[in-house]
């Protein structure tokens, strides 16, 4: 088992000699990514070797992010999960729940699959502890598919492990077993962590629940066997499950070896849980065996580390092995007042999960509502009301993004200013409702235009001034799309709406990068192309190409009629 490891400096080589179980199983690109790759590869294996010290390694890195969250990235929200996936073993789990749903959200926004993977996993693992398998098998192959065959084998290890005790948990042995098989293979030759020991003694409890009393004795001999190979101690947890494997198969002495380091004081302080469920597995054990002294006696141990550590479960467990016991005595008295005990603790203890649950599902039901509530607000406040175009904020927001991915290399792009010719006359002529409509009908129709060019954005910039983004589309291709558009709008039944009052729109259209690669430069290429198409007679499209054949032609006309020496400034710039 590795020890605690040291303060992180990625200049320290001795340092990544440490990770070497690690160094492989990252493919990162770049010095210091491949220096946070393997960090954080190292703070996710420790979670199977020393949950205490991963909980500290992760909490220290996040301090070193400071205190804006917005700084976190994928990899302190990798950390994050971690300190969930430790937290909802204890303490309320509905916290837990909250945070890792906010980080699968963002990661699902953001494209971060790896994040997805690992919230789906905490979520899947979160809800088999409440009890509640459908949610828990949907999450837990959610984690599975979206996990790359390129992640560390210890980490594809947890998400079938987590698969595997949900389909348990459905009555899926069969596909259960399979899933078990397959995380071992992947981490059998893997020494220090856990994992192998979880997944046997998860395997194991699996068969001793449905009666498979073969296969799951076969579970924990692998089990056992495998802690001797490597000389490591067996925990609690699966000491509790391999003896009642060996009591249903008869092997009572051994169980009772197997369970006697619960009576440790030292011991089970340190693990009360597990402690405490195999003190009730000792009791019953005496109490088969005609033992009731023994069996009294490790029921009042049990029953005060319940009670000192809150343990509703193994309290309302003890309950029911008191009155068994009193049973076995024939003090049927004293029998009936342990079973209505254990009777009023067991309503308790199945409201409380109930309601442990629905708290967990409530949180997750309201910060769902929350976030699609606040995407809701943020799409009203990037619409336009009249139109349902995006607004001119939204067009601030995603023209940066997308010139700064034509800057890294992307494709080019091209955006066109799109002016209605002679708007006041129909206001002043018909109506303002009217006018309202014909810019709604031009939004429907820019709405068209957009759906046929991936990732398009039609938007209005105010009044009767529209805009339409076109990615990855180069000049020959804008042009003719514009065209269509202008086209269209004149040809477009306006009848019904303006009567015999014509509708035709101006077009100024500008390129990236050849008209620019900042967004205030491509904006006001398309306007001063935009007051061409306007000052020209307006219903057609200019672009770079229509004014320097425009310059061109009056140079020539100026040249024919008046000689070389009447040329003057040009009044338009492209």
């Amino acid at each position: 088992m590795f020890g605690p490891l040291p303060e992180w400096n990625p200049t320290d080589s001795s340092q990544f000699a440490l990770l070497a179980p690690v160094r492989e199983q990252v493919a990162v690109v770049g010095t210091d990514q491949d220096a946070v790759g393997i960090r954080l590869a190292s703070v996710e294996r420790r979670f199977w070797i020393d949950r205490d010290d991963a909980l500290k390694l992760a909490q220290d890195w996040l301090a070193e992010f400071g205190e804006a969250e917005a700084e976190y990235g994928a990899t302190g929200r990798r950390l994050q999960v971690l300190i969930a996936a430790v937290s909802i073993h204890r303490a309320d789990p509905s916290q837990s729940a909250i945070d890792v749903q906010q980080i699968l959200a963002w990661a699902q926004q953001h494209g971060e699959i790896a994040l997805q993977s690992r919230c789906h996993d905490v979520l899947g693992s979160l809800f088999e502890m409440v009890g509640d398998p459908v949610a828990a098998l949907e999450h837990a192959v959610a984690a599975n598919d979206l996990l790359s065959e390129s992640e560390a084998p210890l980490m594809r290890a947890a998400a079938r492990k987590c698969l595997a005790d949900a389909l348990g948990s459905a009555g899926s042995l069969d596909e259960a077993r399979r899933r078990y098989d397959d995380a071992l293979r992947l981490v059998i030759d893997d020494p220090d962590t856990n994992i192998r020991y979880i997944i046997l003694n998860n395997l194991a409890f699996t068969e001793h629940l449905a009666h498979n009393n073969d296969e799951a004795l076969e579970a924990v001999e692998r089990l056992v066997g495998l802690s001797q190979l490597s000389d490591r101690e067996i925990g609690m947890s699966a000491r509790d499950t391999i003896a009642r494997v060996y009591m249903a198969a008869g092997r009572l002495d051994e169980a009772e070896t197997m369970l006697l380091p619960a009576l440790d004081s030292v011991f089970s302080d340190a693990h009360p849980d597990s402690s405490a469920a195999a003190l009730v597995a000792l009791s019953e054990l005496y109490r088969e065996q005609g033992r009731l002294g023994k069996a009294q006696t490790v029921i009042d141990r049990c029953r005060d580390l319940a009670h000192r550590n809150g343990l509703n479960r193994r309290t309302t467990e003890v309950a029911r092995e008191q009155a068994e016991v009193h049973a076995a005595n024939s003090d049927y008295r004293a029998a009936f007042e342990a079973f209505r005990d254990f009777h009023e603790k067991f309503e308790a203890l199945g409201a409380s999960e109930n309601e442990a649950r629905g708290r967990i599902l409530e949180a997750m039901f309201q910060t769902a509502e929350s976030r699609r509530e606040s995407e809701r607000y943020r799409e009203l406040a990037e619409r336009d009301p009249l139109t349902g175009l995006h607004n001119r904020r939204f067009v601030d927001e995603h023209l940066g993004s997308a010139l700064m991915s034509l800057r890294e290399g992307g494709l080019p792009l091209a955006i066109a200013m799109i002016d209605l010719d002679h708007f006041k006359r129909i206001n002043d002529t018909l109506s303002h409702e009217v006018g309202d409509e014909v810019l709604r009908a031009l939004g429907r129709i820019l709405i068209d235009a957009a759906k046929a060019v991936p990732d398009a954005i039609a938007a209005r910039l105010g009044g009767e001034e529209f805009l339409l983004i076109l990615p990855a589309t180069d000049a020959d291709t804008a042009h003719a799309n514009f065209e269509g558009l202008c086209r269209t709008i004149a040809d477009f039944d306006w009848a019904p709406i303006t009567h015999t009052l014509p509708v035709t729109a101006s077009i100024g259209v500008a390129l990236a990068p050849d008209d620019g690669s900042q967004s205030s430069d491509l904006l006001r290429a398309a306007d001063v192309r935009l007051y061409v198409a306007k000052r020209d007679g307006r219903n057609r499209v200019v672009h770079s190409a229509i004014i320097a054949r425009s310059v061109a032609e009056s140079a020539e006309r100026n040249l024919v009629t008046v000689g070389p020496l009447a040329a003057g400034p040009m009044e338009i710039v492209a």
